[in-house]
C-alpha cells in the first residue's frame, strides 16, 4: 500500500481492544446487506484507470512492459461488471504523477495501492477498502507445536522476531505481554532468524511473507501460524480506488461493481491468481 511509503506494510484491525485472528481464506470487505446500485455511466466517454509499475504483485510490468497485476485485473473486471469494457483503458505512470494526472483529467480513477486516510478523503472520493494487509506469525516447521485454542497463552516466553521500530514490533509489545521480542535490522534478518530457529516465531507482514514462504530462499522451512491479524489503529483502513470529488456517480459505480465482484466470486478468482498462499488464511 502506498501513502508516502514505497513498499508493502501490514494492515491490521483491532477488535474489542485486543488483537484477534480472523478466519478468512479469501478476504471479504463488502457487507452483503449493503444495498448499492451502480448509476448509469452512459455519458462517460471513457474510463481510464491510472496505475504505476512499481508495486508487485498489485501493479507491475509484464514481459511486454504492459501494466499487469492484481489491481490491473481488478480494474478490468470492474469495467466488465459495469458493461463498459470498450471504454476502459489502463495507463501506467510514475507513482508521483498519478494524482496530478487525475486532477488534470488525464484519467478518471487511480488504482495503484492508495491508502485510505482522512487527508485523502478530504481531497478525493475513495472507494470502500478492497484490500487489507494482515500481520502474521510465521514459524519453522520443525518448531514445537503450539495449540490453536490456547495459541496466545502458548506464546509465553517465546522469542519472536520483528523488524526493529516497526508497527509489528509495536503491536507485539502492546498485545503480547509475556513474549520476548527480538528486534531485527530488516525483514531479511527476520526471515533468516526464523528459518535457522534462532527465534521461535516471527511477526511480519503476511503479504510479503507469502512470497518469501513460497520462494527458493525459504527452502520450504516455514509456515504461517495462527490467523491473520488486522488493526486500523496501527496501520490504517486499507487500499481504495481514487476518483475526483465531482465524479460521485463514478465512485458509487466502482463500489457497486466491486461488491458484485466479491459476491459472484470474481474477486476470489483474481485474488487466488496472485496469492496462491493466502496471507488471509487460518493456520494452526
Amino acid at each position: 500500500m502506498k501513502s508516502g511509503v514505497k513498499f508493502i506494510t501490514a494492515l491490521t484491525f483491532f477488535l474489542g481492544g485486543e488483537l484477534s485472528p480472523v478466519q478468512a481464506q479469501t478476504p471479504t470487505y463488502y457487507d452483503p446487506e449493503w444495498r448499492i446500485t451502480a448509476p448509469s455511466l452512459a455519458g462517460l466517454p471513457r474510463l481510464r484507470f491510472l496505475t504505476s509499475l512499481d508495486f508487485p504483485p498489485f501493479n507491475f510490468a509484464d514481459a511486454n512492459k504492459k501494466p499487469t497485476g492484481f489491481n490491473v485485473d481488478l480494474a478490468r473486471a470492474i469495467c466488465t461488471e459495469l458493461k463498459i469494457s470498450a471504454k476502459c483503458e489502463i495507463q501506467a505512470l510514475p507513482w508521483a504523477d498519478l494524482e496530478p494526472a487525475l486532477e488534470a483529467r488525464r484519467g478518471e480513477a487511480i488504482i495503484a495501492g492508495t491508502a485510505i486516510t482522512a487527508e485523502k478523503r478530504a481531497t478525493y472520493n475513495l472507494s470502500h477498502s478492497y484490500f487489507k494487509f494482515p500481520a502474521r506469525f510465521i514459524a519453522n516447521k520443525s518448531a514445537e507445536e503450539l495449540s490453536g485454542k490456547s495459541f496466545v497463552s502458548s506464546l509465553k516466553g517465546k522469542k519472536i522476531a520483528a523488524v526493529a521500530n516497526s508497527a509489528h514490533a509495536a503491536m507485539l509489545k502492546a498485545n503480547f505481554k509475556d513474549v520476548e521480542i527480538v528486534p531485527m535490522g530488516g525483514i531479511q534478518d527476520v526471515y533468516s532468524a526464523v528459518k535457522s530457529s534462532e527465534v521461535d516465531l516471527a511477526f511480519v507482514d503476511g503479504v510479503s511473507a507469502s512470497f518469501w514462504l513460497s520462494s527458493t530462499k525459504a527452502e520450504n522451512c516455514c509456515t504461517y501460524l495462527s490467523g491473520p491479524y488486522y488493526s486500523e489503529y496501527y496501520f490504517g483502513i486499507g487500499m481504495a480506488v481514487v476518483t475526483r470529488k465531482q465524479d460521485v456517480d463514478l465512485s458509487v459505480a466502482i463500489d457497486a461493481a466491486m461488491k458484485n465482484l466479491e459476491q459472484t466470486g470474481k474477486y476470489k478468482e483474481i485474488y487466488q491468481r496472485y496469492f496462491p498462499i493466502s496471507p488471509h488464511g487460518q493456520n494452526f
